[in-house]
């Protein structure tokens, strides 16, 4: 039977520089070439999926902003775009808590004038995205999924609380949240993927490294963390690999023999 392999991106297959290793482009490369599936499952909206090395790599399908998009064969068959409703409401507590927020979607990432000018993951988005890169202020019409956003010195609890049932707050290390509609996860993402594919749960993988990983690592029948994931990353896992930069994702394929 195939096995289906989902991978994180940040801090699993390429490092905060955006460095892919060689080890690893080459493990996923045999591990598709063996027969198996290799997917992207990532808190990144299919916006900010356009690196070409990355997509390089051969993925028969994509989970995008925390399962709130998915692609299959470069087509979408699920997609939850939050409502005009659900807009105002993340927009009102982004503005009263003064969070510095991104707004993330399939086609647009929308943040506010001047803001994170000197973040490099922004200036990175600001090159890659050019006019696909919009301004929060002035803009009617929003597409997006789920958003980033810096607590900025606001309480996480009453973030959360404000923001209501509706939706799910991740918190990373640090002031960094990720605010994603309620019912929506990696593992959802997964499970969903595996009914596109008729893939049974026990054949699946997953690597990750970080707080939206969780879900996604004790769902898979077998999660595998990051040596430079999180402490609640690899308490989460089946296994522990070595580090990004020590050949984590071969390490990792050659551990439970899929390549």
């Amino acid at each position: 039977m195939k096995k289906a392999v989902f991978f994180d991106i940040d801090g699993t297959i390429w490092d905060e520089h955006m460095r892919i290793p060689k080890s690893a482009a080459e493990a996923i490369g045999a591990l598709r070439a063996a027969g198996n599936y290799a997917f992207l499952c990532s808190g990144r909206s299919r916006a900010c999926i356009r690196n070409e090395k990355l997509l390089a790599l051969g993925f028969d399908g994509i989970v995008a902003a925390c399962g709130a998009h998915m692609e299959r064969d470069g087509n979408i068959f699920y997609e939850n775009l939050l409502t005009d409703a659900q807009v105002s409401r993340v927009l009102k507590v982004v503005q009263e808590n003064r969070l510095h927020a991104v707004l993330e979607g399939p086609r647009y990432i929308y943040v506010e004038e001047g803001a994170f000018s000197e973040d490099p993951y922004v200036v990175y988005l600001r090159r890659e995205l050019g006019e696909d890169l919009r301004v929060i202020s002035g803009t009617k019409q929003f597409e997006i999924n789920k958003l980033s956003a810096v607590l900025n010195g606001a309480g996480l609890a009453k973030v959360t609380e404000e923001l209501g049932e509706e939706f799910a707050v991740i918190a990373h290390a640090g002031q960094l949240v990720e605010i994603v509609p309620a019912g929506h996860s990696k593992a959802t993402g997964i499970a969903k993927m595996c009914e596109a594919y008729k893939i049974a749960r026990e054949d699946t993988y997953a690597f990750g490294d970080s707080a939206n990983d969780l879900e996604m690592l004790t769902f898979a029948a077998h999660g595998i963390a990051m040596g430079n994931g999180t402490k609640e990353a690899k308490q989460a896992a089946e296994f522990v690999t070595s580090s990004l930069r020590e050949d984590g994702i071969a390490q990792g394929l050659r551990h439970y023999g899929l390549i």
